[in-house]
């Protein structure tokens, strides 16, 4: 065999810019990480057949705490998570047969990573997508109108 032989052309990823989508989730793998297992879902974005990150990970329920969130809080956050990815998802609440998650279709959040920013992420559900510098404004003027309902005298 000689050099370039068996070439084929593979178009490259489309990069997905931070915002919503639509997606359908077409694949799904259990598998065993550090923390313990985890889903591996891969998703087709309407309208953009080939892009990144076209995947998204769901990790098992917590066994132990997690940060400052003591094992009761960090479960009851992963609850509340799965609840949503299921509503989003149209999943039946509580079908962890991931096999029945394929050809379902929902809305996708795609956001800078938090521990990589030079890379953008997928979180299942829709978030809101609040950019660094928008936090450190808010933050340091807790005060901002907009912060406060119009409708509640003072």
């Amino acid at each position: 065999m000689s050099f370039g032989n068996g070439f084929k052309h593979e178009d490259s990823f489309e990069m997905l810019d931070e915002g919503y989508y639509k997606a359908k989730i077409t694949a799904t793998e259990v598998k065993k990480g550090k923390f313990g297992d985890y889903i591996q879902a891969e998703v087709e974005v309407e309208g953009h057949p080939n892009c990144n990150p076209h995947i998204f990970l769901l990790n098992d329920m917590p066994q132990k705490g997690y940060g400052s969130l003591t094992l009761e809080q960090a479960q009851k956050t992963w609850n509340r998570t799965m609840t949503t990815f299921f509503a989003n998802f149209k999943i039946t609440e509580g079908d962890f047969d991931t096999t029945h998650w394929v050809g379902k279709e929902g809305e996708i959040t795609v956001r800078e990573q938090k521990k990589n920013p030079q890379f953008n992420e997928i979180v299942p559900y829709k978030v809101k997508i609040v950019k660094k510098a928008e936090a450190k404004k808010t933050a340091a003027d807790p005060t901002k109108e907009e912060d406060f309902p119009e409708d509640i005298p003072f």
